[in-house]
């Protein structure tokens, strides 16, 4: 009983822990990382890859708001803002920017 009561307090101040740290900031290459990797790192149902233009190219001929109308409701298999719900449309423009960008 009393280690599963030092489980519990230890539990308790880790998550505490973190609620006391600040925010990072968020950049294209974070929001890539955490919502957006999985399926544009390597094509993931169709997902155009990271820095392979010729896979954007016939995205970015529709234009900007339509890829944002895209990134924002979804498309095909993608869920709406990438499963990334908290992202603001800024936080989008980013992470697309950032797989825009060629690998090094």
């Amino acid at each position: 009983m009393k280690s599963l009561l030092l489980l519990t307090i230890i539990l308790l101040a880790s998550l505490l822990s973190g609620c006391n740290s600040e925010p990072q900031e968020r950049t294209g290459e974070s929001i890539y990382y955490q919502s957006c990797f999985s399926c544009h790192e390597r094509g993931h149902g169709g997902a155009p890859i990271r820095g392979d233009m010729e896979q954007w190219q016939s995205r970015l001929d529709k234009g900007e708001e339509a890829m944002m109308t895209s990134m924002v409701e979804g498309y095909k298999g993608m869920p709406p803002k990438g499963a990334c719900f908290d992202c603001t449309e800024a936080d989008l423009q980013m992470a697309l920017d950032f797989m825009l960008l060629p690998k090094e």
